[in-house]
């Protein structure tokens, strides 16, 4: 038997073994990055929704649990107009729109222009949404009014790590009022 031909094979094989190995581990590598990335946007997304609807049912105590403790809320428009470090400031803001309105209701457009957006880049996640509507009930008046915005919230994933699970905290917030009114009826 020629043990050089046997020997020539082996190597072969084993080359082409090692490469099949390598573009699979990396196809495979490429595509979990995909599907982690993919599932932190759809985190985010989630924990935007739930933001709005804490702030619907006023519950400031289960809100104020998705803020790190050195976050900011950027109110721009309204009676609220300021920037708010901390969580103290936050709760003290968000508490003062509580006792404006006896009830709240929130919309997301899901249109295609206005569907909220999510941007991965490293630990952070920022969702922007070109339309949240707010529906409100005057708590001295009991008159039911609109807040338009543009909404922006910036997570910090506080539990970043390649295997662990993500623990996104609010550190920058924008309320943004881009109109605000009165509803004459509800149909």
């Amino acid at each position: 038997m020629n043990w050089k031909i046997i020997s020539a094979v082996f190597i072969a094989l084993t080359i082409i073994f090692a490469g099949a190995f390598i573009g699979v581990y990396y196809m495979d590598s490429s595509a979990i990055a995909r599907d982690k990335t993919q599932l932190e946007v759809n985190d985010a997304r989630e924990l935007s929704t739930e933001h709005w609807n804490q702030i619907a049912i006023e519950n400031s105590s289960i809100i104020m649990q998705q803020y790190a403790g050195n976050a900011t809320l950027h109110w721009i428009g309204g009676p609220l107009n300021g920037t708010y470090h901390g969580t103290s400031a936050i709760n003290t803001t968000w508490n003062k729109f509580f006792t404006a309105w006896q009830a709240v209701w929130f919309y997301a457009s899901t249109s295609t222009t206005n569907n909220p957006v999510v941007t991965i880049n490293g630990n952070t996640a920022t969702v922007t949404a070109n339309f949240v509507q707010f529906i409100v009930q005057n708590s001295a008046t009991h008159a039911f009014q609109y807040i338009n915005t543009t909404y922006r919230i910036e997570y910090y994933n506080e539990g970043h790590s390649s295997t662990g699970p993500v623990n996104y905290m609010i550190i920058n917030e924008t309320f943004h009022i881009t109109g605000a009114g009165n509803i004459s009826s509800l149909q």
